[in-house]
């Protein structure tokens, strides 16, 4: 007895210890070994964190601080404030930025796109400044644009005190902030991802100063999906990277910051997005053109009211989520009658892990007020069913 004990002991030891190596394969998150201060990865629809490590800790951002001046010049061209062709005269502070530049002359001429190029790929300083001064009227307006910004997107962590990302005691942010801001910035996807997956590009192309532009994202070459987004490096700051890609319908956003060599910054962000996209599935919901609802509208005539979103709607889902489990529903927030094509409400789908997604509802028809005569007919319909 005692010596099957002991046969039965070195079995059973055998099988823990090779257990044990065994385990040190599978990565938890808990376990991911960064070199990074700071973490955060992000889904950008949801605006839900997969995974952080000192997601709010106060760092320097550097030229990372340049997506929230993109985001505002998108925006401003969407609201048709600005226009992508439109000229901007060079004033002489803008001119003088140093670090990272295109080198603009006083009173030198150029479109509002060339710049925003040169600061999506280039980081420009000199860029972004006349940019910022063409829309805000000065620098000054620009950066306090940046500060209410980010306030309405709850970036808790920051404050700006330039455009450029200059080292500044007062100019500040979070790698949970950079994430969030990312995400924002990826809803105009068509517009930034066009310049911010560009390995090079030229401003000036066919005049005697051509400027060459080399995007200092080198994961652009080498990580499948990558499109984007911004890096970061001062000697303060250390080297910075928002980053994005995007495989199988699924997009990540991650940030990591202060660390103290590229590679490092690249193995921190190509570990996190893996991760990422290890955890994450997409699923197509409608296609542009689908009928998403139909609403019975009471004393009505014509009392049916259909609706679309009038876009494909793939929502992510973590890989373990039952899709039978998504909750879908429609709201109406205003009454009749309706228009065709008018914005009428919402559509709300809400995941098995509780991330909510919600899209504009339009009437695909028009419905009439209700009004005495209808509302008699609708008395006699019911009495003689």
């Amino acid at each position: 007895r005692c010596y099957m004990k002991k046969i039965l002991f070195l079995i059973l030891s055998f099988i823990l210890i090779f257990n044990g190596f065994n385990k040190k394969n599978i990565v938890k998150a808990d376990e991911l070994d960064l070199f990074s201060t700071s973490v955060c990865l992000m889904e950008p629809i949801s605006k839900r964190v997969i995974y952080s490590k000192n997601p709010h800790q106060k760092l320097y951002p550097a030229s990372m601080t340049k997506m929230m001046g993109l985001y505002l010049i998108l925006e401003a061209v969407e609201n048709k404030k600005i226009s992508f062709d439109d000229e901007v005269i060079v004033s002489s502070y803008a001119s003088s930025m140093g670090g990272t530049q295109i080198f603009l002359e006083e009173n030198e001429k150029m479109k509002v796109q060339d710049l925003f190029k040169a600061v999506a790929i280039n980081s420009s300083n000199d860029a972004i400044v006349a940019l910022g001064e063409y829309l805000a009227s000065s620098n000054d307006n620009f950066v306090k644009m940046m500060n209410d910004k980010a306030k309405q997107f709850n970036m808790n962590d920051t404050h700006f005190n330039n455009a450029t990302g200059f080292d500044d005691p007062e100019h500040y942010t979070s790698s949970y902030d950079m994430a969030l801001l990312g995400s924002y910035l990826v809803g105009f996807e068509d517009k930034i991802l066009k310049y911010s997956s560009m390995q090079e590009g030229y401003v000036r192309e066919n005049t005697s100063k051509p400027f060459w532009l080399v995007n200092t994202n080198k994961l652009l070459k080498y990580y499948e999906g990558m499109d984007g987004l911004k890096t970061g490096f001062t000697s303060k700051a250390g080297y910075n990277l928002t980053a994005t890609a995007k495989r199988n319908g699924v997009r990540i956003v991650s940030t990591v910051m202060n660390l103290d060599t590229i590679a490092h910054r690249s193995q921190d962000t190509i570990k996190l997005l893996d991760y990422g996209f290890s955890k994450k599935k997409a699923i197509s919901l409608y296609s542009k053109d689908d009928v998403v609802s139909t609403f019975e509208i009471d004393a009505s005539l014509n009392k049916y009211l259909i609706t679309s979103c009038k876009q494909e709607i793939k929502i992510i889902l973590n890989k373990e989520d039952d899709e039978n489990d998504i909750l879908i529903n429609a709201v109406l927030e205003k009454e009749t009658p309706y228009i065709e094509n008018e914005l009428v409400g919402y559509l709300e789908i809400k995941t098995p892990s509780g991330a909510i997604f919600k899209y504009n509802l339009y009437a695909l028809n028009s419905v009439s007020k209700p009004n005495f005569i209808t509302y008699l007919l609708n008395i006699l319909k019911h009495l003689f069913i």
